[in-house]
């Protein structure tokens, strides 16, 4: 019995001697980790508000006009050949061979509707992919340079986040930043 006592008192002996001795490591750690920085991005700002970010979106609201253009054109004439399909005056006057010719022309014209609005679809969300990828690309190289400016360990996106506080903002900086690295990009 009194080995068991003697044992089990060296054991908290031991024990309370390696907690004191690893103790300055983990309050060291602690305040390490209540010494880092954060800073909080807001990512579509940054498109919405960055030189960049707008020239991108000029650039894909012109695609998308266009293709809009194109699109109505197509319309138009699909119109024009429905019209001619819903007059029955007009019809009566054409032969069986020049209506089923302008049948034909109908259903053609629909597929290739059909086909350029896909092809239009596919081109603007790979432009759309292409410009958030190079926003994105850009925002992350402005973040890190922000981030060793301002001695920040992390830097997070907000949507990533449930809470920070506004003091944590560091939004205007990085776009300060992109738009000092488009600057001195263009000649």
């Amino acid at each position: 019995m009194k080995d068991w006592k003697k044992s089990k008192k060296a054991f908290f002996t031991y024990l309370t001697l390696a907690l004191l001795c690893i103790a300055p490591f983990t309050a060291s750690a602690a305040e390490n980790r209540s010494l880092q920085r954060v800073g909080v991005l807001n990512f579509k700002e940054c498109v919405e508000k960055s030189k960049l970010g707008k020239q991108e979106q000029s650039t894909f609201e012109s695609l998308k006009k266009q293709a809009e253009q194109i699109m109505i054109q197509r319309e138009k004439d699909i119109s024009e050949v429905a019209a001619k399909l819903n007059d029955a005056d007009y019809l009566e006057s054409l032969s069986r061979e020049a209506e089923a010719e302008l049948r034909h022309k109908y259903k053609t014209i629909s597929q290739e509707i059909a086909q350029q609005q896909q092809q239009l679809y596919q081109t603007l969300t790979q432009a759309n992919y292409k410009i958030l990828q190079k926003l994105t690309d850009e925002a992350n190289k402005a973040a890190k340079v922000v981030a060793q400016r301002e001695n920040l360990d992390m830097v997070f996106n907000d949507e990533s986040t449930y809470f920070f506080a506004n003091r944590l903002d560091i939004t205007n900086l990085i776009i300060n930043e992109m738009d000092a690295s488009l600057s001195n990009e263009q000649p």
